[in-house]
């Protein structure tokens, strides 16, 4: 009789009538409940964005994070008008002035930064890093 029924057959009937298959349908049905109760990340990162505690916490750190960056462009325009000594001061300068500008900050900076880019270039070609003198026409 094995020779008319396929091998397959012979074995899915034995699995079924043993009652193996009430344990298989369990086992499937206990994975499948477990991975629809799994927390995952973006499941997470929408209960975060809901809490107001955090979108208080983001606000303060963006005001916060704005202030830094404030703060940061005060401190290159200080250094951008500082009275220029030496040449590395002068080379410091220029690096201040570039990131002043990257930072978008404008005006009277960024007027001072086109100067002393200038002013470097002649000394530059001059070879004169005298700096206590200014006879340089940077027009």
């Amino acid at each position: 009789m094995t020779e008319t029924v396929p091998v397959w057959a012979v074995i899915l009937t034995a699995v079924i009538g043993s009652g193996a298959s009430g344990t298989l349908v369990a086992w499937m049905l206990q994975r499948i409940d477990r991975r629809n109760r799994l927390l995952t990340k973006d499941d997470l990162d929408k209960a975060l964005s809901d809490s107001p505690i955090i979108r208080e916490i983001l606000t303060k750190l963006d005001r916060d994070w704005n202030r830094l960056n404030q703060f940061e462009l005060n401190q290159l325009r200080a250094e951008l008008f500082a009275h220029t000594r030496s040449r590395t001061q002068h080379e410091r300068q220029l690096e201040a002035g570039k990131e002043y500008v990257s930072k978008g900050g404008n005006g009277l900076g960024h007027a001072r930064f086109d100067w002393l880019t200038k002013d470097y270039e002649q000394r530059l070609a001059d070879c004169d890093w005298d700096y206590t003198k200014t006879h340089h026409n940077n027009d």
